[in-house]
């Protein structure tokens, strides 16, 4: 089954996207929905998600799980594109879907954990990407989403070890340096919070967060 992961990468207040082995499903505009199989609707579906039209892709994941509820795919997909639409509550139910079919589906685990952050239900996110870490603690982007984590719950000394076992894992997740430089200045370790800020902004390519840090390490330095 061809099922590309989406991943979700938290940042303070907000969740971008990533999406990693995204595979084109065929060319051409998606054609009008008709019966058929699962499959063809979650093609069609994939297609309407690559071209941005999320309700008529949600139109087809609807259609696939109806024809084929115990689609995996169906109901992880089906969760991102809710997500996308800033459904959370709708899209919290296809992810616990999907965990209920797969339960070691660590892509639907931490996208679950990813909409109770969202939903500022930090206690939850934290267990179920410490859930997700337990199947691939090979993973650095939920390690670095565990870590936003427990800076939401005031566990400080647990985010820096999350941030730094990210970064020993994937040593361009770059804005880990930013969630350092933020747990640092919580704690009062200006100087440390000034030099994982000053390594952030020198490799940053994230202009919303380049400007929070330059804020940050404004307010470090001082005048």
């Amino acid at each position: 089954m061809d099922q590309s992961v989406a991943r979700r990468l938290i940042t303070w207040g907000s969740v971008a996207l990533i999406l990693l082995s995204l595979a084109a499903c065929g060319g051409g505009a998606p054609q009008p929905t008709v019966e058929g199989d699962a499959e063809t609707h979650l093609t069609l579906g994939r297609e309407h998600m690559d071209a941005g039209r999320t309700t008529e892709a949600i139109a087809e994941f609807q259609t696939a799980i109806r024809l084929d509820p115990t689609s995996v795919e169906g109901h992880f997909r089906l969760g991102n594109a809710y997500f996308e639409q800033g459904d959370l509550a709708n899209a919290a139910t296809s992810f616990q879907k999907t965990l209920d079919l797969d339960p070691d589906n660590v892509d639907a685990r931490s996208n679950l954990g990813a909409v109770y952050y969202e939903q500022g239900q930090f206690e939850k996110a934290a267990t179920e990407f410490g859930r997700a870490i337990a199947s691939a603690p090979d993973d650095a982007d939920i390690h670095y989403n565990l870590g936003a984590t427990y800076v939401q719950q005031s566990k400080l000394d647990a985010s820096i070890a999350e941030f730094r076992e990210a970064l020993r894992l994937d040593s361009n997740l770059v804005r880990a340096y930013f969630g350092l430089g933020n747990a640092f200045k919580l704690q009062g370790r200006n100087q440390e919070a000034i030099e994982a800020l000053q390594t952030f902004l020198q490799l940053n390519d994230d202009a919303q967060l380049e400007a929070i840090a330059e804020s940050l390490l404004a307010e470090l330095q001082g005048p």
